[in-house]
């Protein structure tokens, strides 16, 4: 069966090679200039602090992000947190790139597909994750350069073009966990546009298999840097179960409902909040036209369009029923965009054919490509404040002010939001070196069961500090220890940025004297 007609705007026309790369500058342009400028809380901040220090990252692992982040980290452009920031931006501009080309294979004419890769840019999602490290723009750089290797190998069917995809999925699988709800849907595809081709050479998927193995061996990573002690070695991976729990994600399983009998339901029920994060982050107009453009596509390229179809499905899935984390989406944002293209064209071609000879000449597809950039730049302009972290400094003034006030020696017991702009600090920068910072995840996976237990370990050797989001969580530590205000920080809820007020407080023993006696029966036993 022949592949249905490329069109003028063919793969291999001049601007699949420069268009792609114009509107990577152009994103990154713009990304730069709202760059988050400096440090970063939660799992943000760990991907700013983990890479330079060749440590071990939460579940699951990331070392192909952790690793790429390490080369990045060299490049001696301002600082080590900026550098981690700057490789976001990075990210989002290349898979703006890959998009347009993407768009080109499909048929889509220069101006559309510049205009639509560049809305992607500007939804308010896609954005927020060009500003700050985190593994999900890697994540969707890969996923855009799979759909776009399986465009390539559908079309010409080179051995190397199928190589190369296996090895991109590998380092995929390395990156984020996320790729398997891409995964499959991609190698189907593949396996059914070539049956042929692998059908008369069976070696070929023989060697496609080892690349992405060879690739995705770059898990290696975690038990080798694990063996190194490094500052921050997330449970010290250093046994074969040690490394499989972190990197099958087990510590979040029960967080999962997209495995479960309930799953569907909260499908369903999340419906209107997904149309809200839909519209709001990139207006109703490009949801809608996303899944005009994919009804097209399934329709004219049933494989391709079918692949899509499931992507975007099964990654909205994924976002409803776990936690409904919004960089979830940057896939389902990527998927229908791509159908906002091709409804583009389809849109311009109709205009087109039903145009008069001589208002045809003169270019209607032509208005539709400006009329797509002036809706990106439209776009851009709705989701500036929101996206713009330039002035943001609150993770630098939040550490800042705690070393700045913690006594010599002090322990202080933070939350996981705190608790990595802190380490970066101290194991980037190398400021107050003295400070033992305590995080929950050094309490559990280094055996002291609860917080208390630390404390107890802690309070007569250092001065010792609490900062907790709630004060629920303060409830056990209270009726343990005396708890004095000490100072009140502004501290991230969930995100990079400070959001709350909270208090940091000295723990004291209930009695004054215990450390005292303690100290006392300690000289007389060395004595």
């Amino acid at each position: 069966m022949s592949q249905p007609r490329i069109g003028i705007w063919g793969a291999r026309s001049r601007s699949s090679f420069v268009l792609p790369g114009i509107v990577g500058l152009v994103a990154i342009a713009v990304y730069i200039r709202t760059l988050l400028p400096g440090l970063a809380f939660g799992d943000w901040g760990e991907m700013q602090t983990v890479p330079h220090v060749l440590g071990v990252a939460h579940p699951t692992g990331y070392p192909t992000y952790i690793i790429l982040g390490w080369l990045a980290q060299l490049v001696p452009i301002g600082s080590i947190a900026f550098r981690a920031n700057l490789l976001s931006a990075v990210l989002v501009a290349g898979a703006l790139g890959v998009t347009v080309a993407i768009l080109l294979r499909l048929g889509t004419r220069p101006a559309i597909a510049a205009g639509t890769a560049l809305l992607l840019g500007a939804v308010g999602t896609v954005w927020a994750a060009a500003t700050v490290a985190e593994v999900n723009p890697l994540h969707l750089l890969f996923v855009a350069l799979l759909l776009h290797r399986a465009l390539v190998w559908q079309e010409d069917r080179r051995p190397r073009d199928l190589i190369v995809g296996a090895g991109l999925l590998g380092l995929a699988v390395g990156n984020h966990l996320l790729i398997l709800f891409v995964a499959p849907f991609v190698v189907l595809f593949v396996l059914w546009v070539g049956r042929r081709e692998i059908a008369a050479s069976p070696w070929l998927l023989v060697k496609a298999v080892a690349a992405g193995l060879i690739s995705a061996s770059v898990y290696l990573y975690i038990p080798i840097a694990a063996a190194q002690d490094p500052p921050l070695p997330y449970n010290r991976p250093v046994t074969l179960e040690a490394v499989l729990w972190l990197v099958s994600g087990a510590q979040f399983r029960g967080q999962f409902a997209f495995l479960s009998a309930s799953g569907l339901s909260e499908f369903v029920s999340s419906l209107p909040a997904l149309w809200g994060v839909l519209a709001g982050r990139g207006t109703p107009l490009l949801p809608i036209l996303g899944s005009v453009g994919l009804a097209l596509l399934v329709r004219r390229r049933p494989a391709f369009g079918l692949m899509c179809v499931a992507i975007l499905t099964i990654n909205l899935y994924i976002w409803a029923t776990y936690l409904r984390l919004e960089h979830y989406l940057l896939v389902p944002w990527l998927i229908l965009v791509l159908g906002a293209g091709v409804a583009l064209e389809a849109a311009a071609r109709s205009l087109e054919d039903r145009a008069p000879l001589s208002v045809a000449k003169v270019g209607v597809g032509t208005l539709v490509g400006v009329a797509t950039v002036a809706l990106a730049v439209g776009l851009a302009a709705a989701n500036w404040a929101g996206a713009d972290r330039s002035a943001d400094r609150s993770a630098d003034t939040f550490v800042d002010t705690v070393l700045d006030a913690l006594p010599p020696d002090a322990a202080i017991l933070s939350e996981w939001d705190a608790s990595t702009p802190l380490w970066h600090a101290r194991n980037v920068l190398d400021r107050r070196p003295d400070i033992l910072i305590v995080d929950d995840t050094n309490i559990v996976y280094d055996g002291w069961v609860t917080r208390e237990n630390r404390i107890a370990s802690l309070i007569c050797e250092r001065p010792v500090f609490i900062l907790r989001l709630t004060d629920a969580d303060l409830a056990p530590t209270r009726a343990a220890y005396r708890l004095e205000p000490f100072a009140t920080v502004m501290v991230a809820l969930g995100g990079p940025s400070a959001a709350v007020s909270r208090p940091i407080y000295r723990v004291q023993p209930m009695d004054p004297a215990a450390c005292s006696g303690m100290a006392r029966r300690s000289r007389a036993a060395a004595s």
